[in-house]
């Protein structure tokens, strides 16, 4: 059996990059930890954190635990 808690971890480490990943591409909203102006909308952040979201669901796919056979 694999760990669990990798697998829940995975889940958690995908939905917040998507979360960040939406929040990065709405323009009009202050987006911390950005060289150009902050209200602008940053494609570059928003295409990283989907990505780290993709990883982030393959690796639940990866280390989600399996049914126990009888």
């Amino acid at each position: 059996m694999k760990n669990p808690v990798l697998f829940y971890g995975a889940i958690v480490v995908a939905v917040v990059a998507l979360a960040l990943a939406i929040y990065y591409i709405i323009p009009g909203i202050y987006h911390p930890l950005t060289t150009t102006p902050p209200l602008a909308s940053h494609p570059t952040h928003a295409v990283a954190f989907f990505i780290l979201a993709i990883i982030g669901v393959v690796a639940a796919l990866v280390t989600r635990p399996k049914s126990a056979r009888k």
